[in-house]
């Protein structure tokens, strides 16, 4: 089992080495070179890649493998939820067989656009109808 503590800062917010320079005259000295580098343009590596950018003295790059889906309707359409599946901004994971399930194979959806799967998944929330407690009082209703 991996320490989450040492591997997720290690994943994410490792100093980017790959960028370093290796000498005058290289071809890696005229590379660009970030302080940061964030695998991931999903919401989470977002929300890391804003927070690191807000000291002006550190540089981030975010690496996403889609691309920038403004302007998908499949995506900005909220009526037309599930039209992205199954298309190239859906990574479409297969489980294992599962065997509460009769050994069927399960299809994980997952977005692979800027904004990760935040973007296919047709701008639902989970939302209480009948609440037992309000946000104003946090008084127990009957």
């Amino acid at each position: 089992m991996f320490n989450m503590q040492i591997t997720l800062p290690t994943l994410l917010l490792a100093p980017a080495a790959l960028a370093a320079t290796k000498g005058a005259g290289d071809v890696w000295a005229h590379s660009p070179r970030y302080d940061y580098i964030i695998v991931g343009g999903g919401t989470s590596g977002l929300v890391v890649a804003n927070r690191l950018s807000e000291d002006y003295n550190v540089s981030v790059a975010v690496i996403e493998a889609g691309g920038i889906e403004l302007y998908n309707p499949n995506i900005t359409d909220t009526s037309k939820y599930g039209n992205a599946f199954s298309t190239l901004v859906d990574w479409q994971y297969e489980s294992v067989p599962q065997t509460f399930a009769g050994n069927a194979s399960q299809v994980l959806r997952a977005g692979k656009a800027l904004g990760g799967t935040s973007n296919i998944n047709g701008s639902s929330k989970t939302t209480n109808l009948n609440p037992t407690f309000t946000s104003d009082s946090c008084i127990r209703q009957e």
